[in-house]
């Protein structure tokens, strides 16, 4: 009796030791996936994303247990062999495309790339403008008759008219 209960005993550790094994594996397999990869291979792909939680923080400077969960993935997905490009798509499609932190360059959004530089450009092609009318010498003026040269044909109508009126005062 006592060998059928050794052999009962040894078959009962060795299901559970199997058992234990089988649980065990995707954890262990996902800590090798991961392994190889370095803490600067997460936070270069960390660099391009930022936080959906705060405004304008970076994922890799973010302190947020969710950013951690978030560089978690990326270290997993890394270790899978995925890219950056389909990292970053995964995230865009989790938090939208302001994790991101740029605009995508087609449709409407083209508009957030191009429009500084078509205002630039607009402002400084109307400052030259601007400039040249400026700095730009006006033509000279008609020539004038010296004051006092006698000839009254030669005076404006309203300069003859002034002075016969301030001769009546005098």
């Amino acid at each position: 009796m006592r060998s059928n209960r050794s052999i009962q005993l040894f078959l009962t550790v060795t299901l559970l030791f199997t058992l234990a094994l089988v649980i065990a594996a995707p954890v262990l397999a996902q800590d090798a996936a991961t392994s190889d990869v370095t803490p600067d291979d997460v936070n270069a792909v960390a660099r391009q994303l930022w936080c959906p939680l705060c405004s304008g923080v970076r994922l890799d400077a973010c302190e947020l247990k969710a950013c951690d969960q978030m560089k978690d993935e990326i270290a997993i997905k890394l270790g899978e062999g995925e890219d950056v490009d389909a990292i970053k798509q995964y995230f865009v499609n989790q938090y939208g495309p302001q994790v991101l932190g740029e605009p995508p360059r087609e449709g409407f959004n083209l508009l957030a790339w191009v429009l500084p530089v078509l205002v630039l450009l607009g402002g400084g092609v109307f400052l030259v403008t601007v400039g040249r009318r400026m700095l730009r010498r006006d033509e000279p003026a008609a020539a004038v008759p010296p004051p006092g040269d006698g000839s009254m044909a030669a005076k404006d109508p309203y300069d003859q008219r002034l002075d016969e009126e301030l001769k009546a005062y005098d």
